[in-house]
């Protein structure tokens, strides 16, 4: 669930029917969440540099610039480079 007031009105409500604790239960933009901590553990306070130099850049600048930040992104580019090509995916599930 996410942190719009709907999900504390369906929780409230779950709570009249199930044995539910409502402050307990309530999930907090979970995959959020992750997203951030996955971003400071890669790339430490240099998130906002990378969007901006990635803004705007061609599909070769962009890799380029991937390529520079190290081994995770290099895992990124080929993930990218497969997934840019219905034939480099076909190929790639067959390996």
């Amino acid at each position: 669930m996410d942190n719009a007031t709907d999900n504390d009105t369906m929780l409230k409500e779950l709570a009249t029917r199930f044995n539910i604790n409502v402050g307990y239960s309530r999930l907090r933009c979970l995959g959020y969440i992750i997203n951030l901590v996955i971003k400071a553990l890669l790339f430490s306070k240099s998130v906002s540099k990378l969007k901006r130099k990635l803004a705007g850049a061609s599909y070769n600048n962009a890799f380029k610039i991937w390529n520079s930040i190290g081994l995770i992104s290099k895992l990124y580019n080929i993930y990218i480079y497969i997934n840019h090509n219905l034939i480099r995916i076909i190929t790639f599930k067959e390996c």
